[in-house]
């Protein structure tokens, strides 16, 4: 298979549209062709690090050359990245750093004000406010946005994100609330005239729906919505094709569509909307979403009526970066569209080559037990988030919560994911998420655990992710201190946690069931229950002994089904993708355990239908 058929597998397509405040500004006298009385501020940061993630950092080196051509001087552009890249032991050509296949190198002459540990979130942030007391700052540069009241200031940041957050290659997320407080608190002080943020990361446009005010001059767009993911490019096997050597992605969509926009256009002419609408057409593959995202527009919608040299540089006139032979690929890419790959799976890229690339059969074992531990470590932080997620709704309050919640919008959010399977509802009882039972191949408990991992639960349009950011803070502390830091592939995760937070469920209840759902606990739990599988099949699991022997483990009927997965029809199996740790399908032994432990409910099962307790409303099966 090749790469790009990969890529496009891997693909998701999103379909929810824009979000953003258009109002008047009356204080604003900008007019056509406008100079800027005030000095252009420029921050510039790649949020990640490490070989996989080259091109965050060749974007903002990018965007770095982007500027520096435009006119504006160094002492008034902040670069910040981990500088891991230029010199690392992967790089075909050290010292360098490319942007686009046969591109120019990006890395030369960019000013490293804050590198390796240093680029964290509270540098940033304090960068961004402008401290003015370089003591604050630990390490780098000292550089500050020290820009006053008619200064226009232009802030770049390209890495993972996730609902709420976005990553820095040391130390905790950023979150959305903390980014619109310093933005906040810096136009209260006049600390900015108008000022423009460019931000590529998945689910970016959950760092300003609902979040950013637009009575702050402050005018952001995003790479995708709240909801969906980014997408790298420039990738090997692609077309255009990067040079061989290289085992990396060299660029993210939305990124290099603005990029090479301010390459090959008059930013003097060019508005920040027109702008913004070429780069969506790029990042959306002319709108078709084949592979690509969402580009919104958040903040105060006016602002984007400037010229982009107001923000990028006077002099970014478009005729001085691209070769004629370049400017050729751009137009051809601009109108036609480029392949591209989901950003949270550009960084097994480099895995992936390994395996194309080996030269003999060991290579290729080696290199292929390389990239089948990197899944199997994001499978076995899935299956833990959700046998975290599933121990929390079996709580008594936490259930409470959730059902107080959604009570009355339960249905809609389970109608997707319900169509796949049998319904069946306990007598006298409405299908609300206590009661759901799913006959075929997903408990109930699972089909609840999908709709929190992987579903934004029903919520007021244009509202915020969440209301108590402490809370998702919180969530994420729970997880990490018992489970250890999330990855920039794990950092998905906040979505769950935010519906927990929204749900009314308590951080404290979660860390208890993080804590419950460890490796350790799992097979503690997983013992109980073979030996409750061993004594009831000796006993002919009748009801009352299923009984006993549930009482035994600790369990009642529905945890049994719920927490273990095991499906309605006789002796079947659970065979899907999303496991809590210690379930079926772990090995042949397992599979052959929890079979027994369905056949041996197999009685009690009967005994509720003939008693007309369960009544199937969908007959999908003919054991129903």
């Amino acid at each position: 298979m090749s790469l790009a058929g990969l890529c496009l597998a891997l693909g998701l397509i999103a379909t929810t549209g824009s979000f953003a405040f258009r109002v008047p500004d009356v204080l604003r006298s900008f007019t056509a062709g406008h100079k800027p009385k005030g000095v252009d501020w420029a921050l510039l940061v790649a949020g990640s690090s490490g070989w996989g993630n080259y091109r965050h950092q060749a974007d903002v080196c990018h965007a770095y050359q982007v500027l520096k051509n435009g006119g504006l001087d160094d002492d008034h552009i902040i670069v910040m990245m981990a500088d891991d890249l230029a010199n690392n032991p992967w790089n075909p050509h050290p010292g360098k750093l490319f942007n686009r296949p046969y591109g120019p190198d990006v890395y030369e002459g960019v000013p490293l004000d804050y590198t390796g540990a240093h680029v964290n979130t509270e540098t940033f942030l304090k960068v961004l406010a402008g401290h003015e007391n370089a003591s604050d700052l630990i390490g780098g540069s000292g550089k500050t946005v020290r820009s006053g009241p008619e200064d226009r200031v232009f802030v770049y940041y390209a890495d993972h994100g996730a609902p709420g957050i976005v990553g820095m290659p040391s130390g905790p997320f950023l979150y959305a609330d903390q980014l619109h407080t310093t933005l906040r608190e810096k136009a209260a002080r006049k600390g900015f005239k108008d000022l423009v943020i460019y931000l590529e990361a998945c689910e970016a446009g959950s760092m300003f729906e609902g979040v950013l005010s637009n009575d702050l001059n402050v005018y952001a767009t995003t790479a995708a919505n709240a909801e969906e993911g980014s997408w790298g490019t420039y990738c090997p096997g692609m077309t255009p094709s990067v040079p061989p050597e290289f085992t990396t992605c060299l660029g993210d969509l939305y990124s290099v569509a603005w990029l090479e926009n301010s390459d090959n256009y008059d930013l003097r002419k060019e508005t920040l909307e027109q702008q913004f609408e070429r780069v969506r057409n790029r990042t959306s593959n002319n709108n078709t979403f084949v592979q690509g995202s969402h580009a919104m527009q958040y903040g105060s919608l006016l602002i984007d009526e400037e010229p982009a040299a107001d923000y990028l540089g006077m002099l970014n006139t478009g005729d001085r970066t691209m070769s004629g032979a370049d400017k050729a690929a751009f137009q051809a890419i601009e109108k036609g569209g480029q392949q591209a790959i989901p950003q949270r799976q550009a960084d097994l890229v480099p895995l992936w080559t390994a395996i194309t690339g080996a030269s003999d059969a060991a290579a290729v074992q080696k290199a292929t037990a390389a990239l089948t531990s990197k899944l199997d470590e994001r499978a076995v932080l899935d299956a833990g988030i959700s046998a975290a997620i599933l121990d929390v709704l079996k709580q008594p309050e936490a259930a409470a919560a959730v059902k107080g919640t959604y009570d009355a919008q339960w249905q809609k959010v389970m109608e997707p994911l319900l169509a796949r399977g049998i319904i069946v509802r306990w007598r006298n009882r409405r299908p609300d998420l206590s009661w759901l039972v799913v006959a075929l191949n997903k408990s109930p408990s699972m089909q609840l655990v999908e709709a929190f991992v992987g579903m934004r639960l029903p919520r007021d349009k244009g509202r915020s992710l969440v209301d108590d950011w402490d809370c998702l803070r919180e969530m994420v502390e729970a997880w990490e201190s018992v489970r250890g830091p999330l990855d920039q592939y794990g950092m998905q995760h906040t979505r769950a946690f935010a519906n927990l937070c929204n749900s009314g469920v308590t951080s404290q209840a979660f860390k208890a069931s993080v804590n419950r759902t460890t490796p350790a606990a799992q097979g503690a739990k997983r013992a109980a229950v073979a030996a409750t599988a061993a004594w009831a099949k000796a006993k002919g699991a009748s009801n009352a002994a299923f009984k006993e022997a549930e009482h035994k483990a600790g369990f009642d009927t529905r945890a049994i089904i719920g927490l273990e997965n095991v499906a309605l029809i006789p002796g079947a199996v659970v065979n899907g993708p999303n496991y809590p740790e210690g379930l079926p399908v772990v090995s042949l032994s397992w599979r052959s355990l929890f079979t027994a432990i369905a056949n041996s409910i197999n009685s009690l099962i009967a005994r509720m239908r003939s008693c007309g307790v369960l009544r199937p409303i969908a007959a999908a099966h003919p054991d129903c």
